[in-house]
């Protein structure tokens, strides 16, 4: 396996677009990382499958597929998120008292890529949590970035978790994400946490595209009072993270 990778890698890296030279044959990739060339077609089948390399219907030849630019700008993107949320993060959880956590999307689940603790929680359910991942289908914080994707992908995103078993119902899951878009927070009551409120608004970028979500989660039992309070400061929050992000609104 380790030799397959180191080989994908290498070809990966070979086609990289050149100025001198923008595709390759079979032959062409066979003979610069001396590799036989039906090593080669198999590598470059499963390199298509995923997006990486694309072939040219009528020439035959390959170059990188668009597949590799989105992951490095879906890098770069998330990184500038949490450069940018971050001071504004600490001073959403002192003045909540509560920890914040910041989650973006990838592939069919959400995950938290930061979290910032308060210092005296009010009620403080769980401070490592930072790599967590959950279906987009579940919790506030990843309720709220399925609900203001694209229809197109957000479509493709819950067909793949009807068919994986994780939804099981389509239309209610529909409907809850309309109502979301509609006010602009996600609420949930113990999906993620038991006896936990979570609380979520998204963060768009200068595209008007949703890129992450920020939530906290409360005591439903006695914190319910403060919901009205804390939904408000979210949405401060939301919008001005998104508008250091160039986002118009």
């Amino acid at each position: 396996m380790a030799g397959v990778i180191q080989k994908s890698m290498m070809l990966l890296t070979l086609i990289g677009p050149k100025e001198e030279k923008e595709d390759w044959s079979t032959t062409e990739i066979s003979r610069q990382l001396q590799i036989p060339v039906q090593t080669v077609h198999r590598l470059l089948n499963c390199l298509c499958e995923v997006g990486f390399v694309v072939q040219d219907m009528e020439t035959r030849r390959f170059r990188l597929g668009t597949r590799l630019i989105e992951l490095g700008l879906s890098i770069r993107e998330s990184k500038l998120v949490r450069s940018t949320a971050l001071p504004l993060l600490i001073k959403l959880s002192k003045e909540a008292e509560e920890s914040v956590y910041l989650s973006v999307m990838e592939s069919t689940e959400g995950v938290i890529i930061d979290c910032v603790n308060s210092i005296a929680p009010i009620y403080n359910f769980n401070t490592d949590v930072k790599g967590i991942r959950l279906p987009l289908s579940v919790d506030a914080a990843n309720k709220v970035i399925l609900a203001n994707l694209g229809i197109n992908t957000r479509d493709k995103v819950i067909t793949e978790l009807v068919e994986k078993n994780i939804v099981e119902d389509r239309n209610d899951l529909e409907s809850e994400l309309r109502v979301i878009k509609q006010y602009g927070f996600s609420l949930t009551y113990g999906e993620k946490i038991k006896g936990a409120t979570s609380i979520a608004v998204p963060i768009f970028s200068w595209e008007d595209k949703v890129i992450a979500s920020i939530s906290l989660s409360i005591n439903t039992e006695n914190e319910n009072h403060r919901l009205n309070k804390l939904i408000d400061l979210l949405l401060t929050y939301s919008k001005t993270i998104s508008k250091e992000l160039g986002w118009i609104g």
